[in-house]
């Protein structure tokens, strides 16, 4: 896809953003004149549906089930093989390869003498949806997550429910870098993390027109956007447009196991960047990793 076009696409998602916020601000005033009438109509609701629940048999299994295919998805996700990376390398060519992370020259970005990679983004947003798949990818040849979420973006957005993973209490250890990890919003855009005055100071340097999401590689690299689209987890270009095309988490996980598959293509290829970014600012650090031949063929162009 053309910058152009992309372009487009988020000039596009900025006035659909516009517009769900004027309508969130509408229904906040519409349910503040109904709320004292309706409290009475709430109470009662709330006590049948107490009472039914109650004479109803409990399914033990549904939670459990999910956990365990969140256990599996994570996992899968989180090692996926080298050799399966270096199949896929730089990703696809041509209208559909992903894009390239921007270089960008500032002072060493670090927490505690280790290189910093900033992410800023929300849980509504599609983009961030996607990219989240290859930064999570990239970042666990480098360290190890714990307490990873399964979600959707919005309902309402550009592609609708686009399958994905959220940062927001997940933890990130690695002795090679540092992971901020900033979720702004959640899927139906109540505020949920702040970045702090210096890290959206930085954002307001480097991505100016403030599109989630924004990472920052060490100060040497930028993302400004998804590497690729939304559309390559099965989603529909278009606001609120249910997709039946749209991936299970599960799929995802089980497609990126497949170097052949569209998903592994666009979803390794971006995190073979991510990862070859990386290696520049740990000094190639750890060299199983910033060794491989795929991270070393992107490296040699960025």
């Amino acid at each position: 896809m053309g910058k152009a076009e992309r372009n487009r696409e988020l000039t596009a998602r900025a006035k659909i953003a516009a517009q769900q916020a004027a309508a969130r601000r509408a229904e906040a005033r519409r349910r503040s004149l109904i709320a004292g009438g309706g409290v009475l109509l709430v109470v009662v609701l709330v006590v049948v549906l107490i009472v039914v629940k109650a004479l109803q048999p409990k399914p033990a299994t549904p939670k459990a089930q999910a956990a365990r295919s969140d256990a599996t998805v994570a996992r899968e996700i989180t090692t996926v093989p080298a050799s399966t990376l270096n199949a896929v390398g730089a990703g696809p060519t041509g209208k559909d390869a992903v894009t390239p992370l921007t270089a960008i020259s500032g002072a060493p970005l670090t927490i505690g003498g280790k290189p910093e990679v900033l992410y800023i983004g929300a849980e509504y947003c599609p983009f961030c949806g996607a990219e989240r798949w290859a930064m999570t990818v990239a970042l666990s040849r480098f360290g190890s997550f714990a307490g990873l979420h399964f979600t959707h973006s919005s309902s309402t957005d550009l592609y609708a429910r686009t399958p994905t993973l959220t940062f927001y209490q997940s933890t990130y250890t690695s002795k090679y870098l540092t992971f901020v990890p900033v979720e702004t919003e959640t899927t139906t855009y109540k505020a949920l993390q702040a970045p702090t005055a210096a890290e959206q100071a930085i954002m307001n340097k480097y991505d100016p027109g403030g599109y989630f999401p924004f990472v920052d590689v060490g100060n040497k690299y930028t993302i400004t956007s998804a590497q690729y689209l939304p559309s390559t987890l099965g989603t529909v270009y278009g606001p609120g447009v249910a997709s039946p095309t749209a991936l299970t988490w599960a799929q995802v996980a089980s497609d990126l196991q497949n170097p052949d598959s569209p998903v592994a293509k666009q979803v390794l290829g971006a995190a073979n960047h991510i990862t070859a970014a990386i290696c520049k600012i740990t000094n190639g650090q750890p060299g199983s990793v910033c060794s491989a031949p795929a991270v070393r063929a992107v490296g040699r162009s960025i």
